[in-house]
């Protein structure tokens, strides 16, 4: 464990007034070695006000987002319209896609569960370029480049996001800091809770990109114990092949318990 120069410190806890304790968290790298991916991890504690960081280059290195994007396209689509509700139906086209979960009708809960790409396409697309860059703006949302087409830009186009940022993003939802409706917010929360166990609720979702030239895999997400969100958290890796997808499972939960906050 390593704590960083008041420099890097005040760097790092720039995305708040108050400054945050960062710690690196180079023990953490045993959990990326034994599935043989490199990767970063993010916790933020809220009770401790502090970050603990494994590779903090690759923490503010962005990234697509991929299928996280999913949760601001939601708020964004409930904000606007582009999602009449958590009940509206979104209709298969009947054609093969690339998940036989994805050829079947989908609401919000289902659809954000199986990350179903085509729907959330959709809701861009109702959304469209203007709305959905504006909203991205005043969320602060990663790089907020749209670049690509509003069916692709952040599966393959140009937003990029570092997990330092999924964190933040993450923090404002729940702290409210975002500028949507506490509707918006329950239905977003209800379609990403993932688990529950004694005490505890994980809200989270993944990420996966395709052939990009930085390709990379996501679990972001926080825990609520009492209601009252204990942890934050966002990991990436590079995958070397198809088999180390799930792994990104192992390596986060591996690392929220040695930190005692799962």
């Amino acid at each position: 464990m390593k704590r960083l120069a008041p420099s890097l410190l005040l760097l790092l806890a720039g995305f708040n007034a108050g400054a945050q304790e960062t710690i690196e968290r180079q023990e953490w790298q045993r959990h990326f070695d034994a599935y043989g991916v490199k990767g970063t991890f993010v916790l933020y504690e809220p009770a401790k006000n502090r970050y603990s960081v494994h590779d903090i280059a690759r923490a503010r290195h962005p990234y697509l987002p991929a299928s996280t994007f999913k949760i601001p396209n939601a708020l964004i689509g409930l904000e606007v319209g582009s999602i009449r509700d958590e009940k509206e139906v979104f209709k298969w086209d009947g054609q093969p896609k690339p998940r036989k979960a994805w050829e079947r009708d989908h609401m919000l809960d289902s659809g954000m569960q199986e990350s179903v790409v085509w729907m959330f396409q959709e809701i861009a697309r109702r959304t469209g370029k203007a709305r959905m860059k504006e909203w991205l703006d005043r969320f602060g949302y990663g790089n907020k480049d749209i670049g690509g087409g509003i069916e692709h830009f952040w599966l393959q186009g140009s937003m990029r996001i570092s997990a330092m940022e999924q964190v933040e993003f993450l923090r404002k939802l729940e702290e409210g800091r975002l500028p949507v409706s506490a509707r918006s917010r329950r239905l977003v929360r209800n379609a990403l809770r993932v688990e529950e166990g004694r005490g505890y609720t994980m809200y989270a979702k993944t990420g996966t990109t395709g052939a990009v030239r930085e390709p990379v895999v996501w679990w972001v997400g926080w825990i609520e114990k009492e209601g009252v969100p204990t942890a934050y958290f966002a990991m990436n890796a590079t995958p070397t092949k198809q088999t180390q997808f799930a792994q990104r499972f192992a390596i986060t939960r591996a690392i929220l318990k040695e930190a005692r906050v799962y």
